[in-house]
């Protein structure tokens, strides 16, 4: 007997939209709760934001290249252009505006945390335009230590996920941001490419077209290879700290916060990532920029940093999914439970089997019905199950637990 769906359902799904099938809900479920506990366990706060903002009040804190990215409609009745959450950041902020204001006011630092799908018109078509994000929101604290705790907490949030052999990248915008303030009127968009693609010879001769000074021209050329571990940071030259009193500072909270880090936690310090020529995120971020790399994924699976009035950052669930997908040692959890299947349809057998399947929820398991099956049908089916209970047409009850998958073995038989 077969189910009866509507014509079209073999319609592909828009781009960047996908379904899951149990078993990978059921590992999203169980990682984003993992996450929102340790996130619980830091003092986060959770909130619930809405999937739609006014447009003119969530595009404020939006730069005009993903203002362009958010999907918009009008409003029946009031004709408001209205928007899908494209960010959760933006709605922090005005939550904040609206009733966290007298808390932040007073001094107090909050912590916040959510779980939320976003949703902008993707750039590619390898792009997914559906998110689905688990992140923090820190504000009211802009201290180099609050820096720390969210590269300390996002190490902490992909080991609770399962997540093995991630890279840390820690950068601080701040530093080509205060670069670019001082340079002569130029294309800021080609250097800012240039710089991303760590392309030396190509700032080389970006710079060679510019009036600059020496140091200028010099900071210029660095900003391509002052990346790797945290000892880089020794590698930037006295004099031109002592020339530019704001890199000087930019570079002093850029060390107090991974010193931070160093002391809390000397391992993750080691394996840290530190790029002093980051530009990417440019236009939002003002000072941290972190992002989380694992194998198996093409994109980050965190991205965050420090923003206009808070910092933050979100653990993306399809890249961290799919490192863990390219883990063979990650362990596949089973759904468990007790699977209750009998071979006949007939309603007294259903009213026995469902009788059994009561009495294992009564009990704290979770509990389920196969009518019209053959007992090997019944261990196909019960897969995700740790244990199978079968009725056949004798009407004895097999009691079969499964320890590795597929691996049944009959534990009893009972009258039924």
């Amino acid at each position: 007997m077969s189910a009866r769906f509507p014509e079209g359902v073999d319609a592909v799904l828009p781009r960047g939209a996908r379904d899951l099938l149990p078993a990978a809900a059921r590992r999203r479920r169980a990682v984003t709760e993992a996450l929102l506990a340790v996130f619980d366990r830091w003092g986060y706060d959770p909130v619930v934001t809405p999937a739609i903002e006014y447009f003119a009040v969530f595009g404020r804190w939006l730069a005009e290249r993903e203002r362009q990215r958010c999907v918009r409609f009008i409003e029946a009745g009031s004709g408001e252009l209205v928007t899908l959450r494209s960010d959760i950041t933006p709605q922090i902020a005005r939550l904040a505006g609206q009733q966290l204001r007298e808390r932040l006011a007073a001094g107090e630092a909050v912590r916040l945390c959510y779980a939320a799908d976003v949703v902008r018109l993707s750039e590619g078509t390898r792009e997914q335009s559906e998110r689905h994000q688990v992140g923090v929101e820190l504000l009211g604290d802009d201290a180099p230590e609050a820096d720390a705790e969210l590269i300390l907490l996002a190490a902490a949030a992909l080991r609770a996920a399962g997540v093995r052999g991630a890279t840390i990248e820690v950068a601080d915008v701040g530093i080509a941001r205060g670069l670019f303030e001082r340079l002569p009127s130029c294309d800021v968009e080609a250097l800012h490419g240039l710089l991303a693609r760590k392309d030396a010879g190509g700032v080389a001769r970006f710079a060679a077209g510019l009036a600059l000074g020496e140091e200028p021209r010099r900071w210029l050329g660095l900003l391509c290879e002052l990346f790797g571990t945290p000892g880089i940071l020794e590698h930037v030259p006295a004099d031109i700290r002592a020339r530019w009193p704001w890199l000087a500072e930019r570079l002093g909270r850029l060390e107090a916060a991974l010193a931070v880090v160093e002391a809390r936690a000397p391992e993750l310090h080691a394996r840290l990532a530190v790029d002093l020529g980051e530009v990417r995120g440019f236009d939002y971020y003002t000072g941290l920029r972190l992002r989380a790399w694992a194998p198996g994924s093409a994109r980050p699976l965190v991205v965050g940093g420090r923003y206009a009035g808070g910092a933050g950052f979100a653990v993306e669930l399809d890249a961290l999914e799919a490192s863990l997908d390219a883990d063979a040692a990650a362990p596949a959890a089973r759904a468990g439970g007790v699977m209750v299947a009998i071979h006949s349809r007939e309603p007294q057998a259903r009213a026995v089997a469902a009788a059994r399947a009561e009495a294992e929820r009564a009990a704290g398991r979770r509990a389920w019905v196969q009518a019209g099956l053959s007992l090997e049908a019944a261990q196909a089916a019960a897969a995700e199950a740790d244990e199978l209970v079968y009725f056949g047409a004798d009407e004895r009850a097999e009691i079969w637990s499964q320890g590795q998958p597929g691996a049944w073995r009959r534990a009893e038989e009972s009258g039924a």
